[in-house]
């Protein structure tokens, strides 16, 4: 059974850190895991050592200090111990040339490292009919998502940033039906926008499959 990491949330104003039910529900019986929670002096070795995948999961906003960008009114800030330890896994899991998965922040995150940018408001900066918000809506999949999913699909949306300009180091894997990207990939990264842990079990099982393929075809290559 692979092992697994995964990013813990900050539960509101409290000193209460988290991994909400639906992550552990999705990866229980597949995985080993590890919640991960933010260390003051950002060394994770340990953690990337016995782990064989990091997940980063859903929260609030990026920072747009670290793409060159000044606050935007709808932009709500993760708190800044979780946004840290996010930023310090995903260098620290990437050089060690381990798997990553990104799911809704998670993308934001991995993209923003990596010298990509965001929308902090796509109903105030995207001309889009779709409220990414609160609906589902309709993506293109491209390179590896389609040998595990339909090359169109309805994902559920609840997010309001959204990548802007895509990290060099990426393939675009998803596209919206209102063009905006919802899937990023590499050799060791796969993110999407969504929430497969939202979806339907179908959907759940063929997600769980594309992890464990990608954790093995990078053991393999190590």
């Amino acid at each position: 059974m692979y092992k697994i990491a995964i990013t813990s949330r900050q539960k509101e104003e409290t000193q209460v850190f988290l991994l909400k039910n639906n992550y552990y529900y999705l990866l229980k019986d597949e995985f080993q895991i590890e919640l991960v929670l933010p260390r003051q002096n950002n060394d994770y070795q340990d953690i990337v050592d016995r782990n064989d995948a990091l997940l980063i999961c859903g929260g609030d906003d990026v920072h747009p200090y670290y793409y060159h960008q000044t606050k935007h009114q709808q932009t709500f800030l993760e708190n800044p111990f979780i946004e840290k330890m996010d930023f310090c896994l995903l260098s620290q899991f990437y050089k060690a040339h381990k798997t990553i998965i990104g799911i809704c922040r998670g993308i934001q995150v991995i993209n923003v490292f990596f010298h990509g940018t965001l929308y902090q408001d796509i109903s105030k900066q995207y001309p889009t009919l779709i409220q990414h918000s609160k609906e589902y809506h309709l993506v293109k999949t491209y390179h590896s998502l389609t040998k595990y999913y339909p090359t169109e699909m309805k994902v559920n949306s609840y997010h309001h940033q959204n990548i802007k300009d895509i990290a060099p180091l990426f393939h675009i894997n998803a596209i919206s039906e209102d063009n905006l990207i919802e899937g990023i990939e590499n050799h060791y990264v796969l993110a999407m926008q969504w929430h497969p842990e939202l979806m339907n079990e179908e959907h759940q099982k063929s997600f769980i499959q594309l992890i464990k393929d990608k954790i093995e075809k990078n053991i393999t290559h190590r």
